[in-house]
């Protein structure tokens, strides 16, 4: 059998400098997580979560963008290398990574006009005072040049650091907007001294680093394109790296983008797999071994990118946040959970641990608790094949249960199966294919088109021989509200959706999407399914009580989706606006925000379609209560599961964490070591 591209070692190291050698092409990527300390200390769970991935086999294991001075800071619980206290947490971490057979590596940064005096406690600074909207809007102070030079020695003392704590590579962070990189753009770089020059300030960085750690590796990350208009072209990009200092450097790692042009930092589903590779072609001039990422998101396009010389080696964020297992499935062919692209993880930095949708054991607080085996025949039914039920009877069948699920739908994935169709949502699909192979795998009883009434479970336990239950099915859609609501045409999304296929079907030219929908609600479906309709030609009005488009998602989630939609011709759309009566062909609206006020009738043509976000089970009874409520009603242990639990918004990430935490209830009820049982509260919390 021919060996694998991404199983080849490499060996880095160059100009007397001793050589490091990864023992695959699999690096992870230095992605910020927010689960350090608020003071930049690694944290045991960090810890875990790092080593974790090096024991699947990952060839080098670097940490996220680590500040060098404390004004640098970007994040509320980022990790620091800028006092000597941070060196014995971080020695623990290499000395774990290198029992693994891991290289150990750190990313040196500072935030420049993108670190925030609420965030770090200390006025930003910038080449020049141009502030960063997107990170806060905050004017940062200009550099001196001399402040400049300290910051340089920032850097130094910062590897200095790095080295003692038993870091084998260490990398320059020279992209995405942050300080070095504010330094080469024309949008953050007004100056008129010697750091005018693009280069000038990247150069005294490698050269203080070099000589603070004259036998580390050392790279430099780069955006091959800063994104804006106005900012860093290719083209321009590989002429400031031509003036680099490159002699004093082991490889360049190549990402894309900056803070005002996020969607090329982490780039949306919609974008082709390995979409760097042509620009990283002219980054080979240099001669040195190149890192790259972007939408690596398969063993098949990481083989393909290796094999074709556009890397040496790849650095994997997204994939491997959602399953280490990633690294397996590239190096031997293992089965892996699939990343959807789905962009929670980025959008949850700004509010504190970086989570996952479809890995709900990462960033909660803790190191994940194993859920327990179960005792020997146990059964468990399921009711509702969603991103929870799913979820809940996967775990639950790895604990050793014999596990039914069933599913009034004619295919898995509940609301999955209509998102996966969705123009901003292409890899949703993933995970609803990853689940049902992993549901043949584990020899789980699907059971399709067989509704179940929630409020007969008894019946249920009786028909299946359950030991549990598990309830799954979410919670109500609320009342549409207006006066003409049951006129025919009006029709919930999801119901029309899932009666005409043929809208989502289309090959894009228009063949199976209608001539026009009116759409009343702009939560995330209403916006997914607005834009997918107005991208085939559809004229859509789409009409809500919401003051933003998706409230309830995250700016990287819909970077792309909600301009395009906003710039679409054939989109008419009125936020803050409620709908207070429909006529069959019109609706009249009310504006309630405050640029606007008022009522007026509108042409509302087509289907009017609802997109209502799902209420809670019953909001009067706290979700305890009703867990408990339903145990009594089945006879057995009992939990549910879904967005609607604990009233958190309904969107899949909490789904599948609330069937995970649902079925590490039951197992733990179901325990085969009683003396050893898991106590799990209803927020996922361990006690």
């Amino acid at each position: 059998m021919t060996e694998r591209n991404a199983a080849r070692p490499l060996t880095l190291g160059r100009n007397g400098r001793t050589p490091r050698t990864l023992r695959n092409r699999l690096a992870s990527a230095p992605m910020e997580r927010n689960y350090g300390t608020a003071d930049g200390h690694i944290t045991e769970q960090y810890i875990d979560y790092l080593v974790t991935r090096a024991r699947a086999g990952l060839g080098m294991v670097t940490t996220e963008a680590t500040y060098v001075r404390a004004d640098g800071k970007g994040r509320t619980h980022q990790l620091g290398l800028h006092t000597d206290a941070m060196i014995p947490g971080l020695r623990r971490l290499t000395d774990a990574l290198h029992a693994e057979g891991a290289l150990a590596a750190v990313e040196l940064n500072h935030g420049g006009r993108t670190a925030q005096t609420a965030v770090s406690g200390h006025r930003n600074v910038a080449p020049s005072p141009v502030p960063c909207a997107v990170a806060g809007g905050e004017i940062p102070r200009e550099l001196t040049a001399d402040e400049c030079r300290e910051l340089v020695a920032s850097y130094a003392a910062a590897a200095r650091r790095a080295v003692a704590a038993g870091f084998d590579v260490i990398n320059i962070h020279g992209a995405h907007g942050y300080l070095i990189h504010q330094f080469m753009s024309p949008i953050s770089n007004h100056r008129t001294d010697e750091f005018a020059a693009p280069e000038h300030f990247l150069n005294l960085v490698i050269d203080a680093v070099r000589d603070a750690a004259p036998d580390a590796i050392l790279g430099v990350r780069v955006s091959v394109i800063e994104g804006p208009a106005d900012g860093i072209s290719a083209e321009h990009q590989v002429a400031i790296m031509a003036k680099a200092h490159l002699d004093r450097l082991d490889f360049l790692d190549l990402s894309a983008g900056s803070y005002d042009a996020g969607e090329w930092i982490v780039q949306p589903g919609e974008w082709q797999p390995g979409l760097l590779r042509d620009y990283a072609a002219a980054y080979r001039q240099f001669g040195l071994p190149l890192g790259m990422a972007g939408r690596l998101n398969s063993p098949d396009i990481i083989e393909e990118v290796l094999g074709d010389g556009a890397c040496d080696f790849v650095s994997l964020a997204r994939a491997i946040h959602a399953d280490p297992a990633f690294a397996g499935g590239v190096l031997h062919g293992e089965s892996y959970r699939p990343c959807i692209a789905c962009n929670v993880c980025i959008d949850t930095l700004g509010q504190g641990q970086v989570t996952c949708t479809v890995n709900p054991a990462v960033g909660r607080s803790r190191i994940p608790v194993p859920t327990p085996a179960v005792r020997p025949g146990a059964r468990v039914a399921v009711v509702g094949a969603g991103p929870a039920g799913l979820t809940a009877a996967r775990e639950l069948a790895q604990a050793g249960a014999q596990v039914t699920v069933l599913d009034g739908g004619a295919r898995l994935g509940g609301q999955f199966a209509l998102a996966e169709q969705m123009k901003s949502t292409p890899d949703f699909h993933r995970f609803t294919d990853w689940s049902a192979a992993e549901n043949e795998r584990l020899g789980i009883d699907v059971r399709l088109g067989r509704r179940v009434d929630p409020g007969d479970v008894a019946a249920l336990v009786r028909e299946t021989g359950a030991d549990a239950v598990v309830l799954a099915t979410g919670g109500s859609r609320p009342a549409a509200g207006f006066p003409g609501a049951e006129l025919p045409g009006v029709t919930d999304v999801r119901d029309w959706l899932a009666a005409h296929p043929e809208v989502l079907n289309s090959d894009g030219s228009g063949g199976g999407a209608p001539d026009a929908v009116t759409i009343w609600g702009a939560d995330s479906v209403a916006m997914s399914l607005a834009d997918t309709l107005a991208s085939r030609g559809t004229a859509v009005l789409l009409v809500g009580p919401q003051e933003v488009l998706a409230p309830e998602s995250g700016r990287r989630a819909k970077i792309l989706a909600v301009p395009r939609l906003e710039q679409n011709p054939r989109a008419r759309i009125r936020l803050g606006a409620t709908i207070e009566e429909y006529d069959g062909g019109r609706i009249r609206i009310a504006r309630t925000s405050r640029d606007c006020s008022g009522s007026e009738w509108l042409d509302a043509p087509g289907n009017l379609l609802v997109s209502r976000s799902v209420l809670p089970l019953d909001t009067s009874v706290p979700p305890e209560d009703r867990e408990a409520d339903l145990a009594r009603a089945a006879g057995v242990p009992a939990a549910l599961a879904g967005t609607v639990v604990d009233r958190t918004p309904a969107i899949a990430s909490n789904a599948v964490k609330s069937g995970y935490d649902a079925a590490q209830r039951i197992a733990a009820a179901l325990a085969a070591d009683p003396a050893r049982p898991l106590e799990l509260s209803m927020n996922g919390a361990a006690s």
